[in-house]
């Protein structure tokens, strides 16, 4: 029987530290290239618009191409870099075509991984296609798709590096609540919504009851406590039953949030 092909992986089970379950839905190329372009158009303008007004203010002296040259790398650079560490791990392109960069394990990135994936976004674009005006390399990203399906894992060097990965930011609504404690605290939507709190932890408590028959009453307390506590403080309430709590703010973010990701796991949850 003849060997098949490496498939690339398109699912990633992750575990968050409340032992819920959580599946990301790893980007394919074809998004993660229009991401790209759309970032890259955005980045083109503003080098445009800097450059005019730099030679603008230097009289088309030689020296303004270096300047030119310095805030190219800036743009190129911090642009990705900044961005996905402010933002939650989303650039406009990625916004746009529903893309996210996360560490392997789920979280957040923080400033040193997202610059650590972005310095060798460099090494990812060897060989340059062409150089604009001898000084602004256009990447091939030979390296960086030769890697990506080499590991079979949909990650360039960058990823592999700073141990991050693109997702698919699904957005489809939950088919309905689950079973809530009748003592549910009542938060109004807004309430919600102004809180703070995002659409991954809501996702976590709507994981968590529905995964609740699984565990015994004492640890679904104490799961319950881990959760609660910092959205309690995020909405600067308080709260005599963290599971009650939950349920609240579960109800009163439903029509406002959507699920973060396909949920489902190996006890079983929405898909």
């Amino acid at each position: 029987m003849a060997p098949q092909p490496k498939a690339v992986s398109t699912k990633v089970y992750v575990e968050t530290p409340e032992q819920i379950d959580f599946a990301f839905v790893v980007a394919g190329v074809g998004p993660r290239i229009l991401a790209y372009l759309l970032d890259l158009l955005i980045r083109s303008a503003a080098v445009f618009i800097i450059s005019i007004i730099v030679v603008i203010l230097t009289g088309g002296a030689p020296f303004g191409f270096g300047v030119v040259a310095v805030l190219f790398f800036a743009v190129e650079w911090g642009y990705f870099t900044l961005i996905e560490w402010l933002n939650d791990g989303v650039t406009p392109g990625k916004k746009a075509l529903g893309l996210r960069v996360v560490r392997t394990n789920g979280v957040s990135l923080d400033l040193y991984r997202s610059a650590m994936r972005n310095l060798l976004r460099a090494a990812d674009g060897f060989p340059p296609l062409f150089a604009f005006l001898d000084l602004f390399p256009f990447p091939s990203y030979a390296v960086g798709m030769f890697i990506l399906f080499v590991t079979g894992t949909s990650r360039r060097l960058g990823d592999l590096a700073a141990d991050t990965m693109v997702v698919v930011e699904e957005r489809k609504r939950l088919a309905s609540l689950p079973q809530l404690p009748q003592d549910a605290m009542e938060f109004a939507a807004h309430q919600v919504a102004a809180s703070g709190i995002t659409a991954k932890e809501m996702s976590r408590i709507d994981a968590f009851f529905r995964r609740k028959r699984f565990f015994s009453p004492q640890r679904s307390e104490e799961l319950a406590e881990v959760m609660a506590s910092p959205l309690a403080r995020k909405m600067n309430v308080s709260y005599d039953s963290a599971e009650a709590f939950l349920a609240g703010v579960l109800q009163g973010g439903y029509e406002e949030r959507a699920s973060y990701a396909d949920l489902a796991g190996r006890m079983g949850g929405i898909s």
